[in-house]
């Protein structure tokens, strides 16, 4: 679970330049008495966001390991994997998001939306961590995918904190990363998804079983303490 976690906060921190291109705007509607203050609470408002989504995937992946929906988890697996080779294919530009009829209209109301709270960052953070996202669609999958609440809300923190820097320094980066260079942290963010997904239906599909090597590795570690207790009873004896 650690392992997975660093993981996904490095796809956070790579993808977020992504992010810049959409929501890099935001920040600067800021209007707090200190900039580093401001923009701290605009994060932290965001990751907010992104916990309390992730608890809610959770919540609502641990249906699926009920009795009465057992049958289903396999399917619900597969089906979270796929998506989220979906959203990395769309993260590293391999399938182009689709235009949604009104799009336009829709960010410029939540934009207006948005500058009623310029002097209350943390509320700004926190209706920005509603926007539709690829990056976040796909880490909330994973979220669903941990059938457990409290691992759905610590995937999309562990998320939420890999964005801050990008988010953090948003204008300054804009300026220094070329196209060419978002779009390599970009594939590298969406290679990350795309490994997970992959994992994700290989482990249902019974490819990969980490419950029989973690059974394994008890059964081994279990055979070492036994060696080692003979070994100091023949000593005692001697």
């Amino acid at each position: 679970m650690v392992l997975e976690l660093a993981l996904i906060t490095l796809a956070g921190f790579l993808g977020s330049y992504h992010c810049i291109g959409m929501c890099g705007a935001i920040p600067s509607l800021i209007q707090y008495r200190s900039w580093f203050v401001g923009n701290i609470l605009y994060s932290t408002g965001r990751i907010f966001s992104y916990t309390f989504l992730g608890f809610v995937a959770g919540y609502l992946g641990s249906f699926f390991n009920m009795i009465e929906f057992q049958s289903l988890q396999k399917v619900l697996s597969i089906f979270v994997g796929i998506m989220m080779i979906f959203f990395g294919l769309q993260i590293t530009g391999n399938i182009k998001e689709k235009g949604i009829i009104g799009l336009d209209y829709i960010f410029t109301t939540i934009a207006d939306l948005l500058s009623n709270f310029r002097k209350n960052p943390f509320l700004l953070g926190m209706f920005n961590g509603f926007l539709p996202c690829p990056l976040v669609y796909a880490f909330l999958f994973k979220a669903v995918d941990t059938k457990s609440p409290f691992e759905g809300a610590l995937v999309m923190l562990a998320f939420g904190l890999g964005t801050v820097p990008a988010m953090l320094f948003a204008s300054k980066i804009m300026n220094i990363l070329t196209g060419a260079k978002r779009k390599i942290l970009n594939m590298l963010a969406g290679l990350i998804v795309i490994l997970f997904g992959v994992f994700i239906i290989l482990k249902t599909i019974g490819v990969i079983n980490l419950h029989h090597h973690h059974h394994h590795m008890e059964h081994m570690k279990h055979q070492q303490q036994h060696h080692n207790g003979n070994n100091m009873n023949m000593d005692n004896k001697m």
